[in-house]
């Protein structure tokens, strides 16, 4: 069982979290504080896997917290403001969750600590996040009146007009009716990221990220304020530079 505390001074948002984790069976909770000095305490005399933390209370910030325990468990942040994200990232927060949260968001943010804490375990990971650099996994793609095979490997990104999306990879484009979502059911969701309700990536073919875009092949590909926070969560997850750094180059 992983156990998890949470620590916010608003009772809806705590009664929010609740009923979400009571879903996944596989979370325990111990306890929730609404004044931090207490939570503090606690976790000065209990052990804990986890602390949902909100950023924003009295007598004492959410991101100051970590620096008053000696072993912080693992943190996931709570909040209602998008502008405290990266420094989340800095604190080396496990995830972000913006309010209001929504349990499919949380199931991914509870899926990235069992990750962590099998790792810590040295449990090895079956399915590693990293997306695979070897694939000889192929897709056929409905054009007109041909099918055309498709390396998932080779695929770059996806670009969504209306109800056509067009595939670029190493050959020419490919134009299929299709939804966006079809399409994204259909990838490896470890390679593959929706950055806009028009366009998905491949992980692996990014070549920079910059404020509001990533380049891929050349091409400025934008990255909306809805899937930002989660994007810039996966590539600080898989960066090997200094995680402090992440707020000079995004």
């Amino acid at each position: 069982m992983i156990s998890y505390v949470i620590i916010d001074d608003e009772p809806s948002a705590i009664e929010v979290l609740q009923i979400h984790l009571n879903k996944i069976p596989s979370f325990s909770l111990k306890a929730t504080f609404r004044d931090p000095i207490e939570g503090l305490e606690y976790l000065q005399e209990n052990q804990v896997d986890l602390i949902f933390l909100d950023i924003n209370m009295p007598k004492l910030s959410g991101l100051s917290f970590p620096k008053f325990l000696q072993k912080p468990p693992l943190i996931i942040f709570t909040t209602a403001y998008s502008e405290y994200a990266l420094k989340s990232y800095e604190l080396k927060a496990i995830d972000y969750l913006l309010k209001p949260i929504e349990f499919d968001r949380l199931l991914q943010a509870t899926m990235k600590v069992k990750d962590a804490l099998n790792q810590n375990r040295g449990v090895q990971k079956p399915d590693p996040e990293v997306p695979s650099e070897v694939s000889d996994q192929t897709i056929f793609i409905k054009s007109g009146s041909e099918f055309h095979q498709l390396s998932i490997k080779n695929i770059k990104y996806i670009e969504s007009d209306g109800n056509y999306v067009t595939f670029h990879s190493d050959k020419s484009p490919i134009l299929a009716r299709y939804k966006l979502s079809e399409v994204l059911d259909l990838l490896p969701a470890n390679q593959f990221v929706k950055i806009h309700r028009s366009n998905i990536i491949a992980i692996k073919h990014i070549e920079t990220v910059k404020n509001h875009c990533v380049m891929i092949n050349g091409k400025e590909i934008p990255i909306s304020s809805k899937y930002r926070e989660e994007f810039l969560a996966l590539i600080s997850g898989l960066a090997f530079f200094d995680k402090r750094n992440l707020s000079d180059k995004i």
